[in-house]
């Protein structure tokens, strides 16, 4: 006990510059001038701890310091409990009272005025004000989670203004603050900011930030949305940017605001993958001139963007591509080959069934012989007819792939039931 006194008054000593002096049970202060205070309780330590082995002086200050350390650390795990604690009930009852207002005005296909959403809210815009827009910004971001499947929200922007969100998100861009959660959930809630917050980010050194920056930059931007789609396009393809580029292209669509040429686009692209990811798109957003030029394609140097290409025909059903697609079969790798196939067999135009007699007779390859085995055995009455005609006039070797073929199919057809 002693020596936490002697502690605690040496303490307040050095924070005072009094030296205390004790006597008969107490003490009385001196005041000294420049670091005679540090001298006197040098001495005293010495004093005590002289008649001590080094050891036992070292262990003795290690396990003060451990103690102390040990309750600073308990003490702030206990301010950081309760005030999580706080917090949670705190967001919890928001959530109670703001949950379906939010869902009911984000639902609403009108777009409704501020004094319309605050009628909606029950609340006045100083008590809105008053509480923390981040609790607004996580329920904001459940109800859209809620409702992915609708492309575009008409009520999202005007209700982040109205809560604070959108300030929010200024403020953090402003004060480099949870730079890449802000930019993330700017896509996900389909809200904007002044392009030149975003001036500092779309250079930036993480490559994250940089993507999320460029992504924000496409919707938040009047002027020049797509300025640095291409220089983004070229670095590496992520799992996160084709999917949240596809519903940005979607949330433009409904804004009526100008996409990007697609085919122009992949044209300029070294980015194998990207070229395939763009041309992919026409399928979904691409002007009716674009999906026109789609089977331009088809010989490709790039043979991810010949497969993109023939997938895209076969998704827009246009048969009107048939024939090019069938002449480009014999230039193509056996791979790309069966996608061709594949691709014939969706397009369903009923033309093709000799077609796939004479890709079985012709190729090479096991496997592409099976798959156009496969596809003429879908292909309707005509293509079955055929079908069981060359498995009569088969040999054995042939009538075992036959048997194979027809075996599969009809086991994938009864999984399907």
């Amino acid at each position: 006990m002693g020596y936490l006194l002697m502690f605690f008054s040496t303490v307040m000593g050095c924070l005072s510059g009094k030296m205390p002096l004790f006597a008969d049970g107490g003490f009385t202060a001196v005041r000294l001038k420049s670091f005679d205070v540090w001298f006197y309780y040098l001495q005293i330590f010495q004093d005590n701890f002289a008649d001590y082995a080094w050891m036992i002086v070292v262990s003795y200050f290690v396990s003060m310091g451990c103690l102390c350390a040990l309750f600073i650390l308990f003490l702030m795990f206990a301010i950081k409990v309760i005030r999580e604690q706080r917090r949670k009930k705190r967001e919890q009852r928001m959530h109670n009272y703001y949950a379906d207002k939010l869902r009911n005005i984000l639902g609403s296909a009108e777009e409704l005025t501020e004094a319309e959403m605050m009628e909606i809210l029950g609340k006045e815009e100083k008590d809105i004000k008053s509480e923390d827009s981040y609790y607004y910004a996580r329920m904001l971001e459940d109800a859209r989670m809620e409702m992915y499947e609708i492309v575009y929200l008409p009520n999202m922007q005007r209700l982040a203004q109205v809560l604070g969100v959108s300030e929010r998100f200024e403020f953090q861009l402003q004060k480099h603050r949870d730079v890449f959660r802000t930019l993330q959930m700017m896509l996900m809630l389909q809200t904007t900011v002044n392009e030149g917050l975003l001036a500092n980010y779309v250079n930036h050194g993480d490559k994250e930030i940089r993507m999320m920056a460029r992504l924000n930059y496409i919707t938040c931007s009047r002027n020049d949305p797509y300025r640095y789609l291409l220089r983004e396009m070229e670095e590496g393809q992520s799992l996160f940017r084709p999917m949240i580029l596809n519903y940005i292209f979607g949330w433009m669509t409904y804004q009526e605001r100008l996409l990007p040429n697609f085919l122009n686009l992949a044209d300029r692209l070294k980015n194998e993958d990207s070229a395939a990811y763009l041309v992919h798109e026409v399928a979904y957003w691409g002007k009716e001139s674009e999906k026109e030029l789609v089977s331009n394609y088809f010989l490709d140097p790039r043979h991810k963007v010949r497969s993109t290409a023939i997938e895209v025909v076969a998704t827009l059903g246009d048969v009107d591509s048939e024939e090019k697609l069938k002449e480009s079969y014999y230039q193509q790798p056996e791979h790309i080959r069966q996608e061709v196939l594949k691709a014939l067999l969706a397009l369903n135009s009923g033309k093709q069934t000799e077609f796939f007699k004479t890709a079985f007779e012709v190729s090479a390859s096991r496997e592409t012989r099976l798959v156009a085995l496969q596809c003429m055995y879908q292909y309707g009455n005509s293509g079955r007819r055929l079908f069981e005609i060359m498995r009569s006039e088969a040999d054995d070797s042939t009538r075992g792939i036959i048997d194979q073929v027809d075996s599969q199919v009809l086991l994938e057809e009864l999984q399907t039931l």
